[in-house]
């Protein structure tokens, strides 16, 4: 049997600011230009609506076209002609899927936004690009109508930027929602469902990719991915002002001092450990689906028997399933470990007062090809010899 997520080759580091870990912010300025912010809620004019009501009415087409059109038939006869561009316009149309049906949902609404129709716009356009590849023969109306779109964004950002005073600085408080990775960051998954932060949004895709077979994770390609990230973060002694977007998508930014190759960069440390514990959170999580998908004879079946044991609980997939150690929000000093020897790799957290909660993993075992959950009888049998001693 090959227990996937317990190998811990070192004890679990300790980190002091767990002690203190509500007080951990990131000192961000505010880099919005001529004091004006965009509102995502503001009230459009009439004649908004009147002067571009042909566009909205008009481009309900693109959708029934993306609805209706087979990308991998299209995929199949281009592939040949020129590789980079179909691969790019194959993985936009790709893109467009995971979002189209909650910006139309939005959009939709009797009451929707100004944000939901900037969405909506946005849909459009891109929908509008690839289109241009998609029906050559058709470019000429859908650069003309990609033109038009793109008026009717700029137009929607002015009437949405309203005044404002501007902050010198502020700063940024983390949430409570602290995991120490297998291989010893800190891993803070966030508040505001962020993609590439929180990795609820990751699980729900991967497990509809996977039960609808439309990923390959054979190759360990993206969790290779994330570690090669990484290992350049440690390497550089940075994060890139695009790392930062990605990761924490904040409308303030941090004090970009430096610059390389024109890219703004920081070296802050508190941004480093943050971004640097998002990335290595993310490659642990897709390892271990990874391994699932190599290792087990029904990839879907095993995710099932995951779903029903977790509760779907993305907390308890990340502790149970990837050998994840999350830091209690609501009881003192507290850790929830899957990890069968935590009284050694805790060692030095219990001397200092904390309590660590063990849960059983879900390992996979290769010889049958399933997961499983760990036999707790060891764990048992271990306690009474020492209380025996």
């Amino acid at each position: 049997m090959t227990i996937i997520h317990l190998e811990v080759v070192l004890m679990v580091k300790y980190f002091n600011m767990l002690e203190n870990r509500k007080e951990f912010f990131l000192a961000l300025i505010n880099n919005q230009k001529r004091e004006e912010i965009y509102s995502f809620n503001c009230n459009i004019p009439i004649s908004y609506i009147k002067k571009y009501s042909n566009l909205f009415e008009k481009t309900e087409f693109l959708i029934d076209i993306y609805k209706n059109f087979d990308i991998n038939q299209w995929f199949d006869k281009n592939v040949y002609i020129n590789y980079e561009k179909v691969c790019s316009v194959l993985n936009e149309f790709e893109n467009i899927k995971e979002e189209i049906d909650w910006i139309l949902e939005d959009y939709k609404k009797i009451d929707c936004t100004s944000k939901a129709i900037q969405d909506y716009l946005y849909l459009i356009k891109r929908l509008s690009y690839i289109y241009m590849d998609l029906f050559p023969n058709e470019r000429d109306f859908y650069a003309l109508l990609n033109k038009t779109i793109l008026e009717a964004i700029e137009e929607l950002k002015i009437i949405s930027t309203v005044k404002c005073k501007s902050n010198k600085g502020v700063n940024i408080y983390q949430p409570d929602a602290w995991y120490i990775t297998p291989n010893n960051y800190l891993y803070n998954a966030g508040e505001d469902g962020h993609k590439s932060r929180d990795l609820t949004f990751n699980y729900n895709r991967l497990v509809r990719l996977i039960v609808n077979n439309e990923i390959d994770l054979s190759n360990h390609d993206i969790s290779s991915s994330y570690f090669n990230e990484l290992e350049e973060i440690k390497e550089n002694g940075y994060i890139t002002a695009s790392q930062f977007k990605v990761y924490l998508n904040y409308i303030s930014q941090p004090v970009y001092l430096n610059s390389v190759s024109g890219m703004p960069i920081t070296m802050d440390k508190r941004t480093i450990k943050l971004v640097s514990g998002i990335i290595n959170a993310q490659q642990y999580f897709y390892k271990f689906f990874e391994d699932l998908f190599i290792n087990t004879k029904s990839p879907i079946s095993e995710i099932n028997k995951i779903m029903k044991w977790t509760k779907n609980d993305i907390g308890d997939i990340l502790v149970r399933c990837c050998g994840f150690h999350k830091i209690e929000s609501t009881l003192e000093k507290t850790i929830t470990t899957s990890c069968v020897d935590y009284e050694i790799q805790f060692e030095e957290y219990i001397k200092k007062g904390w309590k660590i909660q063990f849960v059983s993993p879900i390992i996979i075992n290769q010889k049958l090809g399933e997961v499983e959950k760990y036999n707790n009888d060891f764990i048992v049998i271990r306690k009474v010899l020492k209380n025996l001693m």
